[in-house]
């Protein structure tokens, strides 16, 4: 079974938003292991894609992976005419999806003061949380975002040419490189990771079947580091 992927985005004026997001899925997209079946821009992105909210569907949970790119600080990223905070009720992968990757600025800050944990409320199955420690850009270089990281998580090792040479990245190597191509040496990539005693997730691949999610005596990691 295919696994599934999607790109949300708001562009407030800047095209490279919606490039970013919309070239991770299209890429995968264009694998038979993969199918893009949701993209969201603008007026489209909705709390609840990322909230529960009563009547509605949590779109962001069809998918196993997904790329988002919009504003964001250490505690909030931006939807249409609002945002998702790190104390709403939300819950990442109650059925479904595995890995989400945000552009917004600062969203994984890590401090004394305020500590990347706030956002494990909204691990319910979800694997990683791709982000950055500080501010990111966009508009620039930064188009090809998605489009490396998808490049590295899994294209490369299906690619036609994969009889010529295959790489093989965990899904947290995956992020880092794709950013070190795309950003200067002032931003930083960060990730908070969930991963349980019979569900580890260092190592996990984009490209593999789905693994044993981690639910239960869960511990959790982040990293960050310089692009």
């Amino acid at each position: 079974m295919a696994k599934r992927v999607g790109s949300w985005w708001i562009k407030d004026g800047i095209d490279g938003r919606r490039l970013e997001a919309e070239g991770f899925a299209s890429t995968l997209g264009g694998l038979s292991q993969f199918d893009w079946t949701e993209n969201h821009g603008d007026s489209g992105v909705l709390e609840s894609d990322f909230v529960t909210t009563t009547g509605a569907t949590q779109r962001s949970d069809n998918v196993d992976a997904m790329q988002m790119s919009s504003h964001g600080n250490p505690n909030e990223f931006l939807v249409w005419g609002g945002r998702v905070n790190a104390s709403e009720a939300i819950d990442f992968g109650k059925s479904d999806l595995e890995i989400f990757a945000t552009h917004a600025c600062d969203l994984l800050e890590h401090t004394a003061s305020n500590s990347v944990g706030r956002w494990i409320p909204a691990f319910s199955r979800l694997h990683y949380m791709l982000g950055f420690f500080n501010s990111s850009y966009s508009g620039g270089g930064q188009n090809s975002r998605g489009e490396w990281f998808a490049r590295y998580a899994a294209y490369y090792f299906y690619w036609p040419l994969a009889f010529l040479f295959r790489i093989d990245m965990p899904v947290r190597e995956a992020w880092a490189e794709a950013n070190e191509i795309v950003e200067g040496s002032n931003v930083r990539w960060a990730y908070l990771r969930a991963e349980a005693p019979n569900a580890p997730t260092y190592n996990e691949r984009l490209r593999e079947a789905e693994l044993t999610d981690p639910v239960t005596n869960r511990s959790f990691w982040t990293a960050s580091g310089t692009c």
